[in-house]
């Protein structure tokens, strides 16, 4: 609704005109001066609807914990489950002020959890009080992300132990408990005032079971009781919220071209919302680590070909998908011109990318848990800003 103020001026239809005008000039200018927001589509998205894509836009870090102990230790450091303690909220507001100041955007944030075992890093997803409390912190965080300037937050669900679908531990029965932890803590993030998607299992993006005698592309599954398992959230999830503010589960990408082709194959099954009608999340987003076997130009190419292999025509929504790379090596230059020559060659709409604070350099930190996270926060955006993330 447009409110005319001002003199008058001749007639009410000429005001008008004029101060509507006025008006656009002015959104014009106000638009043009602030960087744009992750494009979030509306919901219940079929398979085919494209989003508009606007990217790579300024991407940031994964922002998990806020300090790490001797030996790179952050088990005792998660945020979520301390935020409510003065002391680390403070030190996590500073933290951000600085991050946004280096030049980050986006956040990938998100919380561990899981059944019965309570750490510093992960909540007992079994425990309605320590799940409530959760949900206020998670609330309470992005209220702070979005009071320190930040534009969006891919937030990610990290389900360890035997809650986690992967595991070859994972208990079935605690789907449901799963579900609800998710039911808990979204109202969190869909009202905080930030654009966000919303990643519903870390890595969680299982494969078929490639067998030759099952004809493409109705291969079983590999693991039935983790495809089964997150086949179901989907469900549930696509029943109650719909498929706009989600990009489904999260995926790595794998040294070998046949089995990262049978990930993104098998999403046939997984996001099937029941009776061979599947519905598709709008955007991918992918965990991108080279290695000796493969770099990070080669893992991104492989999943961006699976994509246009099991889509040639585009019906599905897959081939022409922006994807997100929701994890890469932190301030490598190695990977970011990688992944750099990987978008050029493929033209794959990227939005945008964010950093985790794993290090390989030569004079990183060693021994103990560095080889998962060896960079404490406040977490700088030079290398990946250089080359237009």
């Amino acid at each position: 609704m447009i409110v005319f103020v001002g003199r008058r001026a001749g007639g009410l239809l000429r005001r008008a005109a004029t101060l509507l005008a006025l008006s656009l000039a002015a959104c014009s200018a106000f638009a043009a001066a602030v960087p744009p927001r992750l494009p979030i589509g509306p919901r219940d998205t079929p398979p085919t609807r494209q989003f508009p894509y606007v990217g790579p836009l300024r991407g940031g870090s994964n922002f998990l914990w806020y300090t790490l102990g001797p030996g790179c230790d952050r088990e005792p450091y998660g945020i979520v489950p301390n935020y409510h303690h003065a002391e680390v909220r403070t030190q996590v507001r500073a933290q951000l002020a600085a991050m946004f100041a280096s030049g980050q955007a986006r956040l990938s944030l998100g919380v561990y959890f899981a059944h019965g075992v309570p750490t510093g890093t992960a909540i007992d997803s079994s425990n309605p009080a320590a799940v409530t409390q959760a949900a206020q912190n998670v609330a309470n965080l992005l209220a702070d992300v979005r009071a320190a300037g930040f534009h969006a937050v891919l937030f990610r669900f990290f389900p360890v132990g035997v809650i986690y679908p992967p595991n070859d531990n994972f208990d079935p029965s605690l789907v449901g408990e799963y579900w609800n932890f998710i039911q808990a803590i979204r109202p969190a993030v869909a009202g905080a005032g930030l654009a966000y998607l919303i990643d519903l299992g870390v890595e969680s993006l299982p494969r078929d079971s490639d067998l030759p005698f099952i004809p493409d592309p109705w291969k079983y599954p590999r693991n039935t009781d983790w495809s089964r398992a997150v086949r179901t959230l989907w469900q549930d999830y696509y029943a109650a919220f719909g498929s706009a503010d989600t990009i489904g589960f999260s995926s790595l990408t794998d040294d070998d071209p046949d089995v990262m082709r049978s990930r993104v194959r098998h999403m046939r099954y997984v996001y099937d919302i029941g009776g061979g009608n599947p519905r598709y999340p709008a955007t991918f987003a992918i965990d991108v680590y080279g290695d000796t076997v493969a770099s990070e130009t080669v893992k991104f190419t492989q999943f961006d070909r699976a994509l246009r292999q099991e889509d040639s025509s585009g019906a599905l929504g897959w081939r022409d998908a922006p994807v997100i790379v929701a994890e890469t090596y932190y301030e490598d230059p190695v990977a970011a011109e990688n992944l750099r020559a990987a978008m050029n060659s493929t033209g794959r709409k990227v939005p945008f990318l964010t950093q985790w604070p794993l290090d390989r350099g030569s004079g990183a930190p060693t021994g103990g848990n560095c080889a998962a996270t060896n960079v404490p926060p406040p977490f700088v955006w030079s290398v990946y800003g250089h080359y237009g993330f």
